[in-house]
């Protein structure tokens, strides 16, 4: 079993280590956010789950980081079509809108069939009507409906698809 005070010992070194030698040369990075997500994803889910939330109680900007990168928005359209109703509907609809902007027709069109034919046409409509949005703020709300699908997934009420992972 994991025990929770050799936590730090193992997940500090995958924020970002950095090694130099004695003599002068440069100094090497190794690890970081997406080294920490690639091993986190082919970790077993319960033992992934438990460094991930106790991660969170470490760091919690870092285990959202990471658990961005596990779980990237895009995969979310391989979710079945229940769990994605779900989400829909619990995702405030500006952030989705947000979220949808600029993606290919395979990816965007699984969310957009999940909601009801009027809901959809409303929802196509908002979204050409919204002028230029900042890349940043698309990521941000993508990040946004992937934590909120990790949220409904703890929850038992979203099935992450299997596939898809980093």
């Amino acid at each position: 079993m994991f025990e929770k005070d050799l936590l730090p010992k193992y997940c500090e070194p995958l924020h970002n280590i950095e090694l130099c030698s004695v003599s002068r040369r440069p100094i090497i990075k190794l690890g970081g956010i997406q080294t920490a997500a690639k091993i986190m994803a082919q970790m077993n889910q319960p033992g992934a789950d438990t460094v991930l939330h106790q991660l969170y109680q470490l760091d919690e900007d870092i285990a959202e980081q990471i658990s961005d990168q596990i779980l990237p928005f895009n995969k979310l359209a391989m979710a079945d079509a229940r769990s994605l109703q779900i989400l829909v509907r619990e995702i405030d609809s500006s952030v989705l809108i947000i979220a949808l902007r600029g993606l290919s027709k395979k990816i965007r069109d699984p969310f957009l069939q999940s909601m009801s034919s009027r809901a959809r046409a409303m929802f196509i409509e908002e979204m050409e009507e919204l002028g230029p949005i900042r890349r940043s703020d698309v990521e941000a709300a993508r990040a946004a409906v992937a934590r909120l699908a990790r949220l409904l997934a703890d929850e038992g009420r979203f099935m992450l698809p299997q596939e898809g992972y980093i």
